[in-house]
């Protein structure tokens, strides 16, 4: 699941030493991709790279085929029916741990902002504070996902034991009927839904769970195979350098998202000029990028654990 504030990554990040351009490099190695994406906020910057002309300024010719979770475009990748996916780092970094699919990251892609997410109650719900919570019922697209991974430590963060929470997996377009019919008893929203039950429900926010330990998690980014990586490196770099420009782009011009999220998402044009977006990144930084399977080694979810450093693609601009 992905869950979408414009702005660029902040302080000093560590890169790699940038490759050659393409140009330089002597031409790419191949230049129509299908790069499969989520009809969600955080995939924005692929259609501003489109909208805007970055990657044809690269010499490629970028098509998106939306699906909806990231582990149905897994095998998709694997099997060379696509040449890169955008998906969150959770279910990549546990394909990889599986050995279903042998990674590269080509860029990083979004990062969770404060009020982009939240634990929200209904008006006439006893859930006052996080303390609350315990004992609770909270949905989540996917269970053992990011939603909870970054959740967990929020939780303690708070004095909230995580352990009492039970999780369900509720998919999208049931939250509200499930929240309504006391099926949960929390919601765990992203946007546009957090505008939304604010607004008409008059819904009360419990918990940011992109805030403390959580803060400017990050949720997902643009991969490819190794193999393909191997294959096509100036391409992979042609096309890290457009994401990366979108990103730049995003961070002082709010519109050039607004514009083309009614594109690929459910939202509206009224709705794009409000809602919270996530942090688009401009650059990539391995160290944030660790915390994931840090995290993931911790709550037992991989088999060993990951130097995510050593499936990151150098950095050609930032």
């Amino acid at each position: 699941m992905t869950l979408g504030a414009v702005a660029c990554s902040t302080g000093t990040e560590t890169t790699a030493s940038a490759p050659p351009s393409a140009s330089a490099g002597g031409g790419l190695e191949k230049t129509k991709l299908k790069v499969a994406t989520l009809p969600a906020i955080d995939s924005a910057a692929i259609y501003v790279a489109i909208d805007q002309g970055l990657f044809k300024q690269e010499g490629l010719d970028v098509t998106p085929e939306v699906v909806q979770a990231a582990p149905e475009a897994i095998p998709m990748l694997v099997k060379g029916e696509i040449d890169a996916m955008f998906g969150n780092y959770v279910s990549m970094f546990a394909a990889h741990d599986k050995q279903a699919l042998k990674l590269r990251i080509l860029a990083e892609g979004s990062r969770a902002a404060p009020d982009s997410l939240s634990i929200m109650a209904l008006p006439t719900s006893p859930i006052k504070t996080p303390k609350d919570l315990e004992g609770k019922t909270i949905n989540v697209n996917v269970l053992h996902n990011f939603q909870e991974l970054a959740l967990t430590q929020v939780l303690k963060a708070n004095n909230v034991d995580p352990a009492t929470i039970k999780y369900v997996q509720v998919t999208f377009q049931n939250i509200m009927p499930s929240w309504k019919g006391g099926q949960i008893d929390a919601a765990y929203l992203g946007e546009p839904m957090v505008t939304a039950a604010t607004s008409t429900m008059g819904a009360r926010k419990i918990l940011d769970p992109a805030s403390g330990p959580a803060a400017e998690f990050p949720i997902s980014g643009y991969v490819s195979s190794q193999e393909w990586y191997d294959k096509n490196p100036k391409t992979a770099a042609a096309f890290q350098r457009a994401i990366h420009n979108a990103a730049k782009l995003m961070e002082n011009n709010r519109e050039v998202v607004a514009k083309v999220l009614p594109n690929f998402t459910q939202i509206d044009a009224a709705t794009a000029a409000t809602v919270t977006f996530p942090y688009f990144s401009s650059s990539d930084n391995p160290v944030r990028l660790q915390r994931v399977a840090d995290w993931m080694w911790e709550a037992k979810w991989l088999s060993k654990q990951i130097d995510v450093k050593s499936l990151m693609s150098p950095t050609t601009s930032g």
